[in-house]
């Protein structure tokens, strides 16, 4: 793609933020370099403390609070948020999770209590969060989504990821993968439409994420994917990522060798340049 003088903006995102050290240092990493300008913060895991040094060596940087409900142990006494826990003291998987909610075996009060818990170990270590999101976006469901808004808009924070989908396939155009997945383009009018309420409710948000089917995990890809993406008029589009310095297995998941790929590619300094010559343009949330 030519840059042709019209100039997008993007916002790249790196979640999970506190989960291990090899996370940690490949984000810090990928800040320094600079196309990176937003992570989020997971304050139930181990590393989370972190923070301190976050904040005070990247100003700059929004830095948002990662929600958790289905990865590691509760912030909250563990008997205060029972329906969010597993026999083995761990938090429910996320598809667990989403069973129990859709089943009401969770509480409500049980989920407020909990991501109140991390956002207070959060202002603690590093004020106010930029924005908010939920890891493996188990927000994304029939009535915790509201939940989730209004905690946040009760909270203050005043930004959050859109999950509008921005689709920008490998092959064909956006159109066309609709068609050939009618479920996927359900989905997303009806998160659109989430999305669309909690943007009446005040919440600021970029125009969506850039879903890139055929691609693989991860967005290593970034310069391709760019060249690929529907671009919205009025607002940023968001890219997510996972970069990791190292594989470690038991809380990767299935986002294993694609995060130290998008640490190699993130990290380097010269990519700004590169995204800027072809007329892009990374920021942060502070745009919005």
């Amino acid at each position: 793609m030519k840059h042709n003088g019209t100039t997008h903006q993007l916002i790249i995102t790196a979640d999970d933020y506190g989960m291990c050290p090899e996370v940690n240092r490949a984000i810090e990493e990928c800040l320094a370099a600079g196309a990176l300008r937003a992570t989020c913060v997971m304050t139930n895991m181990s590393a989370y403390t972190d923070l301190i040094r976050l904040r005070h060596d990247f100003p700059q940087v929004s830095i948002g609070i990662h929600w958790t409900l289905t990865l590691g142990m509760p912030a909250a006494p563990p008997s205060h948020v029972a329906d969010l826990v597993a026999p083995n003291g761990q938090f429910w998987s996320a598809p667990e999770f989403r069973r129990r909610w859709l089943t009401r075996h969770i509480s409500p009060d049980h989920i407020r209590l909990e991501l109140q818990t991390q956002y207070e170990r959060f202002v603690a270590l590093a004020g106010q969060p930029a924005f908010w999101n939920t890891h493996q976006n188990v927000h994304v469901l029939p009535g915790l989504f509201e939940l989730i808004v209004d905690l946040a808009r009760q909270l203050g924070i005043a930004a959050m990821r859109s999950h509008r989908r921005i689709t920008a396939p490998r092959r064909g155009s956006a159109l066309q993968y609709y068609l050939r997945n009618p479920l996927y383009w359900l989905k997303g009018q009806v998160i659109a439409h989430w999305a669309t309420t909690a943007a009446r409710k005040g919440m600021r948000m970029p125009a969506g994420v850039v879903s890139t089917p055929g691609y693989g995990p991860g967005k290593a890809a970034v310069e391709q994917i760019v060249q690929r993406v529907p671009w919205p008029k009025n607002a940023p589009a968001e890219l997510v990522i996972h970069p990791a310095t190292g594989v470690v297995t038991d809380l990767f998941g299935s986002l294993t060798e694609s995060r130290l790929r998008e640490y190699e590619v993130f990290r380097d300094p010269a990519l700004v340049s590169r995204l800027t010559a072809i007329g892009v343009q990374p920021v942060g949330f502070e745009v919005l």
